[in-house]
C-alpha cells in the first residue's frame, strides 16, 4: 500500500504487494518524479544575485577595515618616528636651523626639523635670550597625506 505524505511525496510501505518494487531493494527510498522536485532557472539566478550582493558588501566592509588598520599603523609609526627625532634633535639640533630627512630614508615618513629663536619676556618685560623653538613635522601617508607635529622649547646660550 502506498502512503501519501502531505500530498507531495509518496512513500513505499514494506507490506505492499507490488511485485515491481519488491525486486528493487532501494525502492523504499525512492520517490516518484514531481513537478516541484527541482529549482527553476529563475530561482537559481535570483539566489545567485542575492549571494553576489552579499559577497560584494562583505568585500567592501573588509576593504574598509583593512584601510583603517593600515592608516592606524602609519599614524602610530609616524608618532614613534616623531618622538625619536624630537629626542635626537634636542641633543643634536639642526644645523642652520633646518634639517630634512626624506621619506625614502625613513620608512616612508618625511621629517622636517626647524629651529627658530623664541622671543620670551620676563614678568617685568625684560627679554630672555637663548631660548629656541624646536619644531618637528612628520609627513606620512601614500594616498592621502597626513601630518603630525611636535614642538618644544630649548635653552641654548
Amino acid at each position: 500500500m502506498w502512503i501519501a505524505d502531505c500530498g507531495l511525496r509518496k512513500e513505499y510501505h514494506p507490506h505492499s504487494a507490488r511485485p515491481s518494487d519488491a525486486k528493487r531493494p532501494n525502492s523504499a527510498f525512492r520517490s516518484p518524479p514531481s513537478e516541484f522536485a527541482a529549482f527553476t532557472l529563475f530561482e537559481v539566478l535570483i539566489a545567485l544575485g542575492v549571494f553576489a550582493i552579499a559577497v560584494t558588501g562583505l568585500a567592501m566592509a573588509l576593504d574598509s577595515a583593512v584601510q583603517a588598520a593600515f592608516e592606524a599603523r602609519e599614524r602610530a609609526l609616524s608618532r614613534i618616528v616623531l618622538e625619536s627625532r624630537l629626542s635626537a634633535a634636542m641633543s643634536d639640533p639642526p644645523v642652520n636651523g633646518r634639517r630634512v630627512i626624506e621619506a625614502r630614508d625613513n620608512n616612508g615618513i618625511r621629517v622636517e626639523e626647524t629651529m627658530d629663536v623664541f622671543e620670551a619676556k620676563t614678568t617685568n618685560g625684560t627679554p630672555v635670550t637663548g631660548i629656541w623653538k624646536l619644531k618637528i613635522t612628520a609627513d606620512f601617508g601614500r594616498g592621502k597625506k597626513s601630518q603630525e607635529k611636535a614642538e618644544i622649547l630649548l635653552y641654548k646660550p
